[in-house]
């Protein structure tokens, strides 16, 4: 029982990494200047594995949930309605690829490690689709609003801005 609530919470923190790292790749690509980091769990860097990727810094622990900052220097431009998108959606594009792979993968593998495969699929597409969805998470999974929640904002005030100007 011990080692199958390790593995889910490893499964679960992998696809949290894994989504978060979408997040992370889509804002060191749309601008050369940003900066972005990881967090799995709370913001605290203390206690955490830290690993870097060229503008990518990760904190991470084994967690239900995570998050990814993007900083830009002050001497650039602030991100566009575009780059905003691309960030937003990188996560949950980076969950759905991880479930094709997965799935398919897992039509190779049997046994134990299938099903921890087939289980990892389920974890990232139950990622991509919760993460898509406009809402507000629960304070124990941090509080913090969708990646829907997020586009959705952001469609709205760039209708809203681009009314106001015409």
């Amino acid at each position: 029982m011990l080692i199958e609530i390790i593995i889910v919470l490893l499964v679960v923190s992998c696809s949290l990494f894994i989504h978060e790292m979408g997040h992370a790749i889509a804002t060191v690509t749309v601008s050369k200047n940003s900066k972005a980091e990881v967090f799995l769990g709370s913001s605290s860097k203390a206690k955490k594995l830290r690993l870097s990727f060229g503008r990518i810094t990760c904190y991470l622990t084994v967690a239900i949930s995570g998050f990814c900052e993007y900083s830009i220097p002050k001497e650039s431009p602030p991100f566009t309605y575009k780059q905003k998108l691309v960030f937003y959606l990188g996560g949950p594009i980076a969950s759905l690829l991880c479930f094709v792979t997965l799935f398919i993968a897992s039509h190779f593998v049997s046994g134990i490690a299938g099903n921890i495969i087939i289980n990892s699929a389920g974890a990232n597409f139950f990622l991509f689709i919760t993460s898509l969805i406009p809402w507000t998470y629960p304070r124990f999974l941090g509080g913090l609003p969708s990646d829907g929640l997020q586009i959705l904002n952001l469609v709205k005030a760039n209708r809203k801005q681009r009314e106001f100007s015409t």
